[in-house]
């Protein structure tokens, strides 16, 4: 019995952290990788240029790029996006490089790297 209690243990931590390994390799920070992010949004700080989105069960500051650091305004918060990043490789931030709003009001719900649309 002590010996199928600590089997269960054991195969418990080996999935946890199987789980945890594949997780952060999801989400890597390699130079130059793009990748796409669906998630709420979080926080938007305009005059920064950054916006806090959930990835990967943790949460990712994404810098905005110069063109679109102008329209960051005007994603609300709490809003569904999808967004597109390129890694810079740490300690530098992801830039956000296009995004597509699928809820909450806009005047921006796409963005596609150089302009805005509504629709």
């Amino acid at each position: 019995m002590l010996v199928g209690r600590y089997s269960l243990m054991l195969c418990m931590l080996v999935t946890m952290l199987l789980g945890f390994s594949l997780s952060a390799s999801a989400l890597t920070d390699v130079p130059g990788k793009v990748s796409s992010i669906y998630s709420p949004v979080i926080r938007v700080v305009p005059d920064q240029g950054f916006i806090l989105v959930s990835a990967d069960g943790g949460i990712l500051w994404v810098k905005a790029s110069e063109a679109a650091k102008p329209h960051i305004k005007e994603i609300p918060v709490g809003a569904l996006i999808d967004i597109v990043i390129e890694f810079q490789g740490k300690p530098k931030p992801p830039i956000l490089k296009s995004w597509k709003l699928t809820s909450g009001e806009s005047t921006c719900k796409i963005f596609d790297g150089t302009k805005c649309r509504n629709k």
